[in-house]
């Protein structure tokens, strides 16, 4: 059993490194505000945290951790938390389309996760946790591969004759 939701994550990741590659070439700058930035930090390592802890109460059968764990990171959206409005108002144009709608599915993915969680569904929570990371990754390689190089493509070798 446990075999076989290893292989169900690892067969949906494998297309995270092609849409990598592909999203550097095309990665747009995000500016914010150093407060702006510390708060989403904030919120990412939070979400990573929650992240480690998921994998390690799947593999435990841990349903309501993986519950509780998923609810936390759907509520944890950026846009939602406690922003002045400045703060919000900067997010609103900051934050480029792609950006906003990667967040939003990568939220809407947690609920999911957390719905299995609730049935005891040990594939469909490693079918919605692996997508979870899948989405993590993309986000990373589009916005973030400066603090990600593993996202960056390597230069081809130039040929000189």
């Amino acid at each position: 059993m446990v075999a076989k939701l290893l292989a169900t994550i690892m067969l949906l990741t494998g297309a995270v490194g092609a849409v990598a590659q592909e999203s550097h070439a095309r990665q747009p700058s995000i500016e914010l505000s150093p407060e702006l930035l510390g708060l989403l930090r904030a919120e990412m390592l939070e979400i990573a945290q929650g992240v480690q802890r998921i994998a390690l109460s799947l593999a435990g059968g841990d349903w309501k951790s993986i519950h509780r764990t998923s609810a936390q990171i759907r509520d944890s959206y950026i846009m939602q938390q406690k922003l002045t409005p400045a703060q919000a108002e900067e997010l609103a144009h900051a934050l480029p389309a792609r950006f906003k709608q990667l967040d939003a599915e990568f939220h809407r993915r947690a609920g999911k996760l957390g719905e299995a969680a609730h049935e005891r569904d040990p594939e469909l929570v490693a079918f919605h946790y692996a997508r979870l990371l899948e989405n993590c990754a993309d986000c990373h390689a589009a916005f973030a591969s400066h603090r990600f190089p593993g996202f960056v493509s390597p230069e081809p070798p130039v040929h000189h004759h």
